[in-house]
């Protein structure tokens, strides 16, 4: 005679074993997944940088060398910002402007540019930087997300740049002169009226150019 076999179920006491299991393995591997998603971010802010630096070298190429249009930033209609007359098709607010780790940037873009470098009448090629070498020159950097700033003017850098987007260990992306992108986790701080980013004063004759600036953010 065959007898039947009943199923047996979880009781309330295994259930609560396995649930918190599951919740040991989930508190573990969240720090590792954060960490991931946070490099990959990191990356891909620095590979954006890339971009934006191309399309400024062949707007260069156009104009003689300079490296962006000056004076042309919020202040201005979306329509004749700066990344209007740089990016390919024309286009105020490209996604290359936008770092993934910066959630919702005043004026859709997370990159501010070294007006400093207008100012002192720099082009790419340009050298004699005040004892500094074209690797050092920041060209671009991150903004502070909640402003509108696309150049980053005499004495916007306290509260302009963002110094550590990306954590402390990492700090923030930088787009150099040489077009080279690199985190600096340890930014210059501004000693009295010195500004990390001034180029200071460069090789005799670029300032008699005749490049049309204005204080524009």
């Amino acid at each position: 005679m065959l007898r039947s076999v009943k199923s047996r179920g979880f009781t309330l006491v295994e259930l609560l074993v396995v649930i918190g299991i599951i919740g040991v393995l989930v508190a573990l591997l969240l720090p590792s997944l954060r960490k991931a998603r946070a490099q990959a971010e990191w990356v891909q802010c620095q590979g954006n940088m890339r971009q934006v630096g191309i399309m400024l070298q062949i707007y260069s190429i156009n104009w003689k060398g300079w490296c962006y249009p000056p004076g042309l930033g919020a202040g201005n209609p979306p329509e004749t910002r700066w990344p209007v007359y740089v990016f390919k098709p024309a286009v105020y607010n490209p996604p290359v402007m936008l770092c993934p780790t910066d959630v919702e940037p005043a004026l859709e873009h997370s990159y501010i540019l070294n007006n400093h470098i207008a100012q002192r009448g720099v082009k790419f090629g340009s050298k004699g930087f005040n004892g500094l070498l074209v690797t050092d020159v920041i060209l671009l950097g991150e903004k502070t997300t909640s402003y509108n700033d696309y150049y980053m003017n005499v004495g916007d850098y306290p509260d302009r740049v963002e110094a550590y987007r990306h954590g402390i260990s990492r700090g923030s992306n930088y787009l150099f002169l040489d077009l080279h992108v690199a985190s600096l986790s340890n930014p210059k701080e501004v000693k009295g009226a010195i500004d990390p980013w001034d180029v200071g004063p460069v090789s005799a004759g670029l300032l008699k150019e005749g490049l049309p600036i204005n204080e524009d953010d």
